[in-house]
């Protein structure tokens, strides 16, 4: 197994993104799992009868899902 850290710079770490989506439309993205279901647990609770997702996507997803490049 490799150091993680080279010359005081992270490399190798995931590039995962955690998205938010309420019927079907994002609605948010978080970087931390933990985030993203706090935030979703409350659209829960503050919208019952909506269908509340929480997936996990890759930095590339988010770009293209937002448009940002």
């Amino acid at each position: 197994m490799g150091c993680l850290m080279k010359n005081g710079i992270a490399t190798d770490l995931p590039r995962e993104c955690y998205v938010l989506q309420i019927n079907g439309r994002v609605n948010s993205t978080h970087r931390r799992f933990q985030d993203a279901l706090r935030a979703g647990l409350q659209l829960k609770y503050e919208f019952p009868h909506d269908d509340v997702k929480l997936r996990e996507i890759t930095s590339e997803e988010v770009m293209q899902e937002t448009g940002l490049h």
